[in-house]
């Protein structure tokens, strides 16, 4: 009697693969994403799969896809801040951290992009995450500090003067807040700036308008 070799698998790793994400993509189909989260991080213990370093970061991406599918921010979370470390230049990676951020219920990512930004000063997208954490926490001079900087990096960007605007805006609208007039005018004069870089279309003239209607500028808001 020949015993079969352990050494060896029974199915060829190429058809394991093939096995693997035809039925990923049977799960995602079917919206069967808690299924489909445990399986990828199940095939992450393989060491076949991990062996090959281009399928080991599809495994790692499809892991984050799964995570993002069953609103698993916490696992999400740490799959993307080690994306990011390893690639704070891809405009895609830091998308993808804004989106899964935007669905967290903590709030570890705010020292993680604090300390990041002392390694990468200049990245134009670290700036901006940063002061939307500072306008959505209410401290609206810090939001204003990070704007501003990576307005002097990024002129061509439409969103900064856009976020700027509001930033006004939001310290226009507070009760103590001193100098309503210079405030106003500041948050038009940037909003305008966003109307001229992004164009005349339905995104802007909603932006523009939901903005005076907050400043109650009525009738501008209305034309």
């Amino acid at each position: 009697m020949v015993l079969p070799s352990l050494g060896q698998p029974d199915v060829p790793l190429e058809d394991q693969w093939e096995l693997f994400t035809t039925l990923c993509h049977i799960l995602h189909e079917q919206k069967r994403f808690e299924e489909l989260e445990r399986m990828t991080f199940s095939a992450l213990g393989s060491k076949e799969f991990m062996r090959d370093k281009e399928r080991a970061r599809e495994m790692e991406f499809m892991c984050l896809l799964a995570c993002i599918y069953n609103d698993s921010s916490y696992f999400a979370y740490n799959i993307m801040h080690e994306l990011v470390i390893k690639n704070p230049e891809s405009n895609r990676c830091w998308n993808l951290l804004n989106l899964i951020i935007s669905k967290a219920d903590d709030f570890r990512h705010n020292r993680f992009l604090l300390r990041l930004t002392h390694k990468h000063p200049d990245l134009v997208a670290l700036g901006l995450l940063n002061g939307h954490n500072c306008l959505v926490a209410g401290t609206y001079k810090y939001s204003l500090a990070e704007y501003t900087q990576v307005f002097k990096q990024d002129k061509s960007n439409p969103i900064i003067p856009l976020m700027l605007g509001l930033t006004f805006t939001h310290m226009a609208c507070q009760k103590f807040s001193g100098k309503k007039h210079s405030l106003v005018v500041q948050a038009l004069a940037f909003l305008n700036t966003y109307v001229e870089m992004r164009g005349e279309c339905q995104e802007s003239m909603y932006n523009l308008g939901r903005a005076h209607h907050q400043l109650n500028l009525l009738p501008q808001a209305v034309h």
